[in-house]
């Protein structure tokens, strides 16, 4: 297990379950057939998402690993590219909690006993790589689509997290060679560029279940800390 459920930063409505399936061998299609319907039934209440790997390809590591089964928001793609293929995801198995399914069901949680010497650094190169292909793409689209939009307009609170919090997340990766929580890398762009400490709090309100309205104005000011993110990314 991944992400926010062991970072305590899990909160109902807004975050899912990330899991890494470390399984002797691939699904046939007819155990993909019910995989697919496991995790559809997760979504109604947070989808429990991630990746299925065999052991040799977890001891293997990303770098030749071209696709693999995975989940994104309880939908799962038997033949996915990209995603949770990447050192990041790595990097998250050595200090998630770790669980052996037998028998007669699962076992104990424990510690992550995994150690990928590569991680640290190989985390370090995508977000870097991330940040300067596609978080500055995606940007400028963004900011292209709320041209000429009046200031007070919505915008989808999800939107909002997605762009204010990935981005920070990955520099904070490059520059720690940790994987922060959501609300963490929050509170380190909010120590790193100051001017965006009030649209970061708003943010992980939003996270935790705040009732929390943005607007086109929250949404140029999360732009603006994407592009702050992507020109450190480019900094040596």
């Amino acid at each position: 297990m991944t992400g926010s459920a062991i970072a305590d930063d899990w909160w109902p409505g807004t975050s899912d379950v990330d899991l890494v399936h470390v399984v002797s061998r691939a699904p046939t299609p007819a155990e993909l057939e019910v995989l697919t319907a496991l995790h559809a039934r997760s979504i109604a209440d947070g989808p429990i998402d991630g990746i299925y790997l065999t052991r040799a390809q977890l001891e293997e590591g990303p770098d030749l690993l071209g696709s693999a089964v995975q989940v994104v928001e309880g939908v799962l793609d038997p033949d996915a590219t990209g995603g949770q293929i990447s050192w990041v995801t790595w990097r998250e198995i050595e200090s998630g909690w770790e669980a052996v399914a037998v028998d007669d069901g699962l076992g104990p949680w424990a510690w992550s006993s995994s150690r990928f010497p590569q991680a640290r650094d190989g985390a370090r190169a995508f977000s870097r790589a991330n940040l300067s292909t596609y978080w500055d793409q995606l940007g400028r689209q963004a900011r292209s689509s709320i041209t000429g939009r009046p200031a007070a307009d919505p915008v989808d609170a999800r939107t909002i997290r997605w762009i204010a919090l990935g981005p920070a997340r990955l520099v904070a990766t490059i520059e720690t060679g940790e994987i922060l929580s959501k609300s963490a890398a929050a509170g380190f762009a909010s120590e790193r560029w100051p001017r965006y400490r009030d649209l970061l709090a708003r943010v992980v309100s939003s996270r935790r279940g705040g009732i929390d309205a943005f607007t086109v104005a929250d949404a140029a000011t999360s732009l603006d800390l994407l592009d702050d993110c992507v020109a450190s990314s480019r900094t040596p």
